[in-house]
């Protein structure tokens, strides 16, 4: 009996020392660490690097580049250099960086390597080399791949580069994220007015949503050179009525006489159709021309459209261009219970919140 307990216990000894050796090797092992191992051989390589002058990687190094957890450490390190050696260290290895990436199929690899190329930012530098490869990287088949390949040819600031990139998703029909794009357009590191000029140019060739990112971006960065020709597409018999919303939203931001009419023209061409949301958006829109008796009675009158969001849009923009209780009760003369219900909807907000 006593060699029974013996041996059990010299059996619970030597499985306790393999449990407690597995814990440390999995902990030395673990993403963590191999992390910030990883990260610190590159802080270590690109000091070296700048004490030489050469940031170039040694070839074992770059292959590693195609395994997440080294290409992860490597971004690392680089983002925590100073812009002109980070700059160096993208160049010096553009070429066997790229080569990696070619070599390798692992979307996760494709989706970081772009990630990092967008967050680490060449401008003002742009690079043949790395937007072909992002190019390269829409044609895959990963939302996420295609989504960061984009956001790093913002980061290049070549107008011309995105142009193509969007006429190229449109051309293999893949549609985005409107909110995206738009998003995306924002951070364009380059100059906003020559984006949106050479997007207009190829604006036939886009898909829906690649337009209406670009009418959302114009609008947001206060572009009004091609307000004419968005217009013209507004008026169009085949534009969609998202388009035809986004062109309404876009005009809609700056007060005029000109955009007046347009959005007058809008609320009345649609405010009694199929489709509602265009002239709900005009009637929202008209609410910028504070103090404006023409479209004080305009709004008046659209208070009775059978459309519930036209009815809730001309109250509120009826209240912020201001009235009075004359204008009230010329409302209630219509004795139409859906304006008087709007009205004092729009009238008690305005005082409660």
């Amino acid at each position: 009996m006593f060699m029974v307990f013996y041996f059990t216990g010299c059996l619970v000894a030597v499985l306790t020392m393999l449990c407690v050796y597995r814990l440390m090797d999995v902990e030395r092992h673990s993403h963590p660490s191999r992390l910030a191992r990883a990260t610190g051989h590159f802080d270590a390589l690109f000091a070296r690097g700048a004490a030489s002058g050469d940031f170039r990687l040694p070839s074992g190094v770059s292959k590693s580049l195609r395994s997440p957890i080294k290409l992860e450490a490597f971004y690392n390190a680089a983002k925590n250099l100073a812009d002109d050696r980070r700059l160096r260290v993208l160049l010096d290895n553009q070429e066997e960086l790229i080569a990696q990436q070619l070599r390798t199929t692992d979307k996760t690899v494709h989706a970081f390597f772009a990630y990092a190329l967008a967050d680490l930012r060449l401008r003002p530098r742009r690079e043949e080399g790395y937007g072909y490869l992002m190019f390269k990287f829409l044609d895959d088949e990963s939302v996420y791949v295609r989504e960061n390949a984009l956001k790093a040819i913002y980061s290049f600031g070549d107008a011309g580069l995105v142009a193509r990139s969007f006429a190229h998703l449109s051309a293999m029909g893949v549609w985005h994220n409107e909110k995206l794009l738009t998003d995306g357009l924002m951070t364009f590191a380059g100059d906003a007015v020559w984006l949106a000029d050479v997007l207009m140019e190829r604006y036939d060739e886009l898909l829906e949503c690649y337009r209406n990112a670009l009418i959302a971006y114009m609008g947001l960065r206060s572009i009004d050179s091609h307000d004419e020709a968005l217009m013209e597409i507004a008026l169009g018999e085949d534009v969609s009525c998202d388009t035809l919303c986004c062109v309404i939203r876009k005009i809609a931001r700056v007060p005029s006489e000109r955009n007046l009419r347009f959005l007058e023209g809008m609320l009345r061409r649609h405010e009694e159709g199929d489709e509602w949301e265009p002239a709900a958006v005009a009637a929202s829109g008209l609410g910028r021309y504070e103090g404006n008796d023409e479209v004080r009675e305009l709004l008046k009158s659209t208070l009775a459209s059978h459309d519930y969001y036209v009815r809730k849009n001309s109250a509120a923009s009826l209240v912020a261009v201001g009235i009075d209780q004359g204008d009230v009760e010329d409302v209630y003369e219509l004795k139409d219970r859906f304006a008087a219900d709007a009205i004092n909807y729009a009238v008690w907000r305005d005082v409660h919140v």
